[in-house]
């Protein structure tokens, strides 16, 4: 099996930035090819970044290595936080009611119902909502793509992350929600981490970056050109 000598830390200050990737090389075990290689990267704290590259070029595998899922073969991965949320392209829905499917994962803090009941308005995911839509049994069959990703983003936030990770977050998603979750975004007050292959949603973002040729390059580029990537 391959070395791994590589560190990921998560302390509570680093100097300048929330996230800092210092000369990765990251392959996994069963393989030959290495996925990272002399990866760098400073995300800036309270940021909006996105995350671009073709499919199978890591970019989910990069969320692995600074949650510390994964550990680099070689280089360091500092992190100024463990308060992650994360939310990605399938939500987890259980047949159960929705007050536990809004707080599941959430096991060490009380939620209050009058929290759950603001962020179901905020989010708008159902037309009517009283204090008794909190104990509706919900499941896959009975909630459309657009409110399951929405109860997703709702146990996110509820997380009070300082990162908040996106993959694909938005990608099954009716035009309107997709407004809703997206000023929800703008207002989250932590450091933003996108994967997405519809940059041009993303109005209110910081920095673009691209995986080529198993690196991450910052993007210069306006709106208008967006189309080209």
């Amino acid at each position: 099996s391959s070395q791994r000598d590589g560190s990921v830390s998560h302390e509570n200050k680093i100097k300048n930035s929330i996230i800092q990737i210092e000369s990765v090389d990251f392959r996994f075990d069963d393989s030959e090819n290495y996925i990272f290689k002399n990866l760098n990267l400073s995300i800036q704290e309270n940021t909006h970044n996105l995350i671009l590259g073709p499919n199978g070029s890591g970019k989910s595998t990069l969320i692995g290595l600074i949650t510390g899922f994964h550990i680099p073969n070689s280089g360091s991965i500092k992190v100024g936080s463990e308060k992650f949320g994360y939310v990605g392209p399938v939500p987890l829905i259980f047949t159960d009611s929705l007050e536990n499917n809004l707080t599941y994962g959430i096991e060490d803090v009380e939620i209050e119902k009058d929290l759950l009941l603001d962020y179901l308005n905020k989010l708008q995911v159902f037309e009517k909502i009283d204090s008794d839509i909190l104990n509706i049994e919900v499941s896959t069959k009975s909630l459309s793509s657009g409110q399951m990703q929405k109860i997703s983003f709702i146990r996110a936030f509820l997380r009070n992350p300082d990162i908040l990770f996106l993959d694909e977050a938005i990608s099954n998603i009716d035009k309107n929600s997709i407004e809703i979750i997206l000023t929800q975004i703008d207002k989250f007050e932590g450091t933003v981490f996108n994967i997405t292959h519809n940059p041009e949603t993303f109005k209110e973002r910081n920095k673009i970056f691209r995986i080529e040729d198993k690196k991450l390059n910052e993007l210069n580029i306006k709106w208008k050109n967006m189309t080209y990537l």
